[in-house]
């Protein structure tokens, strides 16, 4: 039965966000034909970068606890391992990542602990991203306070619950992953430099993935608000989708918070649109950038390593 209900809910996240935004697809589908096409494709082209750059950030969270892999092996590993967060569960690209973790010379174990090192610091990336954009937004965001309409209203009702049950369903999985990935971190000496260096660098990447948004928006429409409010956006919507449990990555749940965030300072359709295509653009870079990593050689760490070009998804 549980196992059901965790491939339902990437199929009820999008149905949902189908139907609370039904009526307003044909005029986002309209808006997004009329975009600016070389933005787009400037945006496109950051979010190639940023995913690349996020990838490796990694190694730095690995240095933390001692390991020194390569950045490069390190890179095409959490890449390749990531393509898997779509399966059903949302946890399958950290897992992937913790059994190849030895083909790069690095303890499973070890792996095992930098995910949740990495995941905490990702987490209050986003969050400082978002509260400095509440700081610099100002009078603002004070539209953010207002009723939502009954559609978003329901998708975000619907998305409470359907958090509520992922994580009714995968409450004592978690826990025990959690705990038993927190163990080695109590025995290993900690390179705080390298961690801080890790959060300082996802933080600016956050930064670059809020402009690169904002100008997304100016592709749909040429005047808007400041990087500020989009900065707040775009954490908090990367927050709701993270803690969207059991959808893999977030998927339809990220969007309807997105579109109605966007939709308090311009109209839905375009809000919509934006949302839409800000994931499609995502998945166009993060399949480009895995393409990639089989064009890319690294040389090899030690001799007792594995090839990471041989092995497969």
């Amino acid at each position: 039965m549980k196992i059901w209900i965790k491939r339902m809910l990437p199929v009820v996240a999008v149905g949902i966000l189908l139907v609370g935004f039904g009526s307003q697809l044909p005029s986002a589908a309209q808006a997004a034909a009329n975009a600016n096409g070389l933005l787009l494709f400037a945006v496109f082209a950051g979010l190639v970068a940023y995913t690349w750059l996020n990838a490796s950030v990694w190694s730095d969270v690995l240095a933390g606890l001692g390991e020194q892999p390569g950045r490069v092996r390190a890179t095409r590993l959490w890449i390749r391992s990531e393509v898997m967060k779509w399966l059903p569960g949302g946890i399958w690209g950290y897992a992937s990542r913790v059994v190849k973790a030895p083909e790069i010379g690095v303890e499973r174990s070890v792996a095992g602990a930098s995910l949740v090192a990495e995941l905490l610091l990702t987490i209050a990336a986003w969050a400082v991203l978002a509260l400095i954009g509440l700081i610099g937004s100002g009078s603002l965001l004070l539209g953010l306070v207002e009723m939502p309409s009954k559609s978003a209203l329901m998708i975000a009702v619907s998305g409470f619950l359907l958090g509520l049950m992922a994580m009714v369903v995968l409450r004592r999985r978690l826990w025990h992953v959690i705990a038993a990935r927190l163990a080695p971190l109590r025995d290993r000496s900690w390179k705080v430099s390298s961690l801080v260096r890790a959060f300082v660098t996802y933080l600016g990447l956050c930064l670059f993935h809020a402009a690169l948004l904002h100008v997304l928006v100016l592709a749909f429409l040429p005047e808007t608000e400041g990087l500020a409010f989009f900065a707040t956006v775009d954490g908090m919507a990367w927050l709701i989708g993270f803690f969207a449990i059991g959808v893999p990555g977030g998927i339809g749940v990220r969007e309807a918070g997105m579109a109605w965030l966007l939709g308090q300072v311009m109209p839905m359709p375009e809000a919509v649109a934006i949302a839409v295509s800000w994931r499609a653009l995502q998945l166009a870079a993060e399949m480009s950038v895995l393409a990639g990593t089989f064009l890319i050689r690294p040389i090899r760490a030690c001799g007792t390593c594995l090839d990471a070009s041989r092995v497969s998804l």
